[in-house]
């Protein structure tokens, strides 16, 4: 993917044809995730999101935008990740966790929604990006809040930034390293996908033989 993106509107830039990321956007109510969405993206795609049913009165936005493929996920109830989004979240390339970080009651649910997520093996083979959101009415610290959602556990990449999604604040820092993070993984994803059409071929050419 290296630095072959344009701008076209919308913070998330244009990825390259050949490329596309699976980006999931998921936190608690009124945490900010349709306001981070509709900062990522422009306005003609904010009226192509689409509202699915991903499971028995589960809802969650979907939209495809310039190489993006979006899911974002409400987290009205703690099982939600085991009911409905855990298929997603595991064909994520990154997970984004949105969190209210003026609101200490949500910030204690976050904790609970990551230890599912940790329990369920959401973020294994992920990246992990928690957005500390409100930072312009804040009341914990982002190392605070790190060390509250014990993210030092994971086992993959991940980090934690302090953002303002309506002011648009840190917004564009926030994408630049996600795109650094998915360089590696990216490659790493599609030298699996190589190795696993290698092995299948070997396998397709080892049954015509016998």
């Amino acid at each position: 993917m290296g630095g072959s993106f344009t701008k076209t509107g919308g913070l998330l830039p244009e990825l390259s044809s050949t490329s596309l990321i699976k980006i999931s956007i998921i936190g608690l109510e009124n945490s900010g995730k349709s306001s981070l969405l509709s900062k990522f993206i422009d306005n003609t795609h904010r009226k192509a999101v689409q509202s699915v049913l991903v499971s028995q009165g589960v809802y969650a936005d979907m939209v495809n935008y310039k190489g993006w493929d979006i899911f974002v996920g409400n987290l009205l109830y703690p099982n939600y990740i085991r009911k409905a989004f855990k298929p997603y979240l595991l064909l994520s390339d990154i997970i984004i966790f949105i969190v209210d970080s003026s609101d200490y009651q949500q910030i204690s649910s976050a904790k609970e929604q990551i230890d599912i997520l940790l329990g369920e093996n959401c973020i294994n083979s992920t990246v992990f990006l928690v957005l500390a959101n409100k930072q312009d009415i804040k009341r914990i610290t982002t190392p605070q809040l790190e060390n509250y959602l014990e993210l030092s556990r994971l086992n993959c990449p991940y980090n934690i930034m302090p953002v303002s999604v309506l002011k648009e604040t840190n917004l564009d820092e926030t994408i630049k390293w996600i795109l650094k993070q998915l360089d590696g993984h990216i490659q790493l994803r599609n030298n699996n996908n190589n190795n696993n059409t290698n092995s299948n071929n070997n396998q397709n050419n080892n049954n015509n033989t016998s």
